[in-house]
């Protein structure tokens, strides 16, 4: 179900983004301007940290004036000290050598005592390098964490974790600089979010403790303790404001509410303390419950919040003991020190944040302690060859006067010894480097790029799967690897190893949330359940039990030519390492040629099937076609004074045309007769013969029943037709009796093409006495009848043969077909039989085609009388 628009979520985000940006940037311009400019600006001579103008902090040059802390300052140069802005407005506007003059009294006497303070610049002349990088460091990394912190939001708008991560994050900008040294017209604004992070930070990282990646056992059985501590830390904001606000402009307001302030700073700072031990603690609890990725998640982050915060929270107490401010009186390098240990706990955080798989502390800090020292070997190889390169230079152009050509060749071999490291020998040592300490990745890399090969050359789905998982999980060290193949609508579990049973009858959708998310994205997809703004959310409770038995971290599609072949589940490695971009880019290459391989081997499959259906049907159709040939006339009856000839030519393997001729045994006295039969059945095909078969069948049996009542026989061959066929399926026939003595022909036309008795020039069309059969159940028919002659040729044919086509779709035509007939029994050689006949007609009518394929059954009856 899509989501709406975070409208509210990305407009609040514009107004954290709005002030948080304001802070980093003025504070940014602050450092830069020390940074450029150091050795002429001047530094205050002591600090105010209380919400009075007492003083908390004194530099050197301002106890060489006789300041003190505690000391409470009356006014400056002569303005009185009313706000703290005076002192950083003051500063701001002296330089290096000016004289500040300071008026202040001392415990409880009222005496006004005078300081006069030589402003000292901020930084000295000369400042080692090693200073000003930290300097840029300092600088750097809380606008770094801002815009990691905004970025996680913006992409991650309804997620509480992401709005943590930024609380979080944003408060190591104010941290590193005073905001009161800001200044400007928007030090208001910079100043409430001063005190919107010191609120938010720990309870933001109290809150991720209790719900990162999921919520905390401790939390359930203690929900209440969270609230305790946040409800204060809310109610001092307001106080907070107030105290920040009258500092900054008007001590007076917060005269007789000093010692009440500090208590409760002292108590807030004792909350925040009490948020970030809750924060420990749940995160404890889930390090000792969870397993898998989250435990590594968990560890991670306890170590490195614990090793980060525990020298900054050493830096606070001591404040607090001393009533200082933060760093005061505690050597530089010691506050240095603490800070870039800091720096450690929002780099843990991103990390377990953003790597979607996290290794364990163990294997990342071995790795990469060997990793650093092995490729910093080479750096200082390089270091160490310029500086003999540049030594030999200077020495070379030292000594003009004493040149030799052994000289000059020496120095451009250096020269070439320096470049060939630079660029050839180094690269190689950076090779051999990764290839030492990743050595698992490259071997993976060589041996599935073979197997992305020979995935092309496999035509048969199980060798290929069971050739495929296997080199995968041995590769990289996977045990659980599954694969689901598309069949129909579905992807069915084809394949599992290591997986339990449950998941066996298990199948995907073609429009499950796994399939939908894989289309989209045409890449591996991750599979984390301990992430709330996973895709897997969405998915159904069956597809991520599923996912679940079968331990799936990473879902790599198998891309057919148009849609999805398949899926492959693969579940963790054997190291717990998360899979690498370069395991992922591996992966999908396999991918690819694997899921073109299963289209081809299904495409195989489907062939072979396919010509083996048409072998069976092909065999079935000729088993079909001996039977219809024998249900012809296999033996001609013997009639005196008859010759008889018949010929069906399908245009297909059976047909649905019909002839017969079969003796009727005599009946009340008469002779033996002669039955001649003749039908085209609609269609063509298995089904025409078929309908032919029961047609035979039932004239047959009808004629022996109904001896000499041609019309009741035919209305009872009608009914039998039509209850053994369909509506659509219906028959033109023809059906006669001929008595060989007296030469009588009585017969019965069922809307077929009339029979002609050619008599010399004269042609006799026996016409229609009746409908169609097969198509009503209950129809009338009338029989009919004529006496042959000596010389008489009775024809009959199916529209096969008067409706042959040539390949322009000529038709031969009944009226051009008789003409040529008659023509036919004037030759000689096309009278001397009936089978003569039959063989000339049907020579004329392949000659009229021309060998153009036919498309109807060509069906001849002969019929001579001698």
């Amino acid at each position: 179900m899509p989501q709406k628009p975070a409208h509210l979520q990305y407009f609040i985000l514009a107004v954290v983004a709005a002030l948080a940006l304001l802070h980093a940037f003025g504070s940014a311009r602050f450092s830069l301007q020390i940074l450029m400019h150091g050795t002429t600006v001047v530094r205050a001579p002591f600090y105010c940290n209380n919400p009075q103008p007492v003083i908390t902090t004194v530099q050197p040059e301002g106890t060489a004036a006789g300041l003190a802390r505690n000391d409470t300052v009356l006014a400056i140069n002569g303005q009185p000290f009313s706000v703290l802005t005076v002192l950083y407005d003051q500063t701001r506007n002296s330089s290096f050598g000016d004289t500040m003059k300071v008026e202040f009294t001392r415990g409880n006497s009222s005496v006004i005592q005078t300081a006069l303070v030589k402003m000292t610049p901020v930084l000295p002349e000369k400042r080692p390098i090693w200073e000003m990088a930290l300097q840029i460091f300092f600088t750097v990394i809380p606008i770094f964490c801002v815009f990691t912190g905004l970025w996680v939001v913006f992409a991650r708008p309804r997620s509480p974790h992401a709005w943590y991560i930024l609380g979080i994050l944003c408060y190591f900008d104010p941290l590193f600089i005073n905001t009161f040294q800001i200044g400007g017209p928007t030090l208001p604004f910079t100043l409430f979010w001063n005190v919107v992070v010191q609120t938010a930070m720990p309870l933001c990282l109290m809150f991720l403790g209790v719900y990162f990646p999921q919520r905390s056992p401790l939390d359930v059985r203690a929900p209440r303790v969270k609230w305790l501590i946040t409800i204060p830390l809310l109610l001092f904001f307001p106080i907070d404001l107030i105290s920040t606000y009258g500092v900054a402009w008007n001590y007076a307001l917060l005269s007789g509410f000093n010692s009440l302030l500090y208590k409760l700073n002292v108590i807030e700072n004792l909350f925040g303390i009490a948020a970030i031990s809750w924060f420990f603690a749940t995160l404890g609890t889930n390090l000792r419950v969870l397993s898998g990725d989250a435990r590594r998640r968990i560890r991670i982050l306890y170590i490195g919040t614990s090793v980060g915060l525990t020298p900054f929270f050493l830096l606070v107490l001591v404040s607090l003991i001393r009533r200082t401010d933060l760093g005061a009186d505690i050597p530089q390098w010691i506050d240095f020190t603490a800070f870039f240990i800091l720096l450690l706990f929002p780099l843990t955080l991103a990390y377990v944040v953003v790597v979607q798989r996290a290794m364990d502390v163990r294997i990342l800090v071995r790795q990469g302690t060997k990793y650093f020292f092995a490729r910093q070997s080479v750096l200082i190889l390089s270091i160490l060859i310029v500086l003999w390169m540049s030594w030999n230079i200077s020495r070379f152009f030292a000594s003009a006067g004493h040149r030799h050509t052994a000289d000059i060749v020496h120095l451009f071999v250096i020269i070439a010894i320096f470049f060939a490291f630079r660029f050839i020998i180094s690269k190689r040592l950076q090779l051999a480097i990764d290839q030492r300490f990743f050595r698992e990745a490259y071997s993976t890399e060589h041996l599935l790029a073979e197997l992305s090969d020979e995935a092309r050359n496999f035509t048969e789905v199980d060798p290929l799967l069971n050739t495929i998982t296997q080199r995968i999980g041995a590769t990289l060290h996977i045990d659980r690897i599954a694969v689901f193949l598309r069949s129909g609508d579905n992807y069915r579990l084809q394949l599992a190893t290591g997986a339990p049973a449950s998941v066996n009858s298990f199948a995907l959708t073609a429009t499950s949330t796994t399939i939908s998310v894989l289309n989209r994205g045409r890449g591996p997809a991750n599979v984390y359940r301990d992430d709330p703004s996973s895709w897997l959310i969405d998915a159904s409770d069956a597809e991520r039990t599923a996912l679940a038995d079968l331990s799936t971290e990473l879902l790599v599609p198998l891309p057919g030519r148009n849609s999805l072949a398949g899926v492959m589940a693969l579940g963790p490695k054997r190291s717990e390492e998360p899979y690498s971009r370069t395991d992922r880019q591996l992966l999908q290459s396999i991918a690819s040629q694997t899921g073109l391989a299963l289209e081809n081997a299904e495409l195989l499959q489907n062939l072979t099937t396919e010509v083996a259906h048409r072998e069976r049907v092909s065999r079935e159709i000729e088993i079909a076609r001996e039977v219809q040939e024998r249900l012809f006339p296999q033996v001609y009856p013997k009639v005196p004074g008859v010759d008889l000839a018949g010929y069906c030519r399908p245009a297909q393997a059976v047909g649905g045309d019909y002839y017969d001729f079969f003796i009727l045994p005599a009946w009340q006295g008469d002779e033996e007769r002669l039955a001649l039969a003749l039908g085209d059945i609609s269609g063509k095909g298995i089904s025409a013969a078929l309908l032919m078969a029961s047609l035979r069948a039932s004239l047959r049996s009808a004629a022996l029943l109904q001896p000499g009542d041609l019309a009741t026989l035919m209305r009872h061959v009608n009914r039998l037709v039509y209850e053994s066929s369909t509506t659509n399926r219906y028959a033109t026939f023809f059906y006669a009796e001929l008595d060989p003595q007296s030469r009588v022909l009585t017969y019965v036309n069922a809307v077929h093409n009339p029979p002609v008795i050619l008599r010399g020039k004269e042609i006799i069309h026996l016409d229609a006495t009746g409908t169609v059969i097969g198509l009503i159940p209950d129809a009338p028919y009338a029989r009919a009848g004529i006496v042959l002659q000596p010389g008489d040729v009775l024809l009959a044919f199916t529209d096969g043969i008067s409706e042959a086509m040539t390949i322009d779709d000529e038709e031969w035509g009944e009226d051009r077909m008789l003409a040529c007939i008659q023509q036919l029994l004037s030759e000689p050689d096309c009278t001397a039989s009936a089978h003569q006949i039959l063989n000339c007609i049907l020579e004329a009518a392949d000659t009229f085609t021309a060998g153009a394929p036919q498309h109807d059954d060509m069906t001849l009856l002969i019929c001579t009388i001698h």
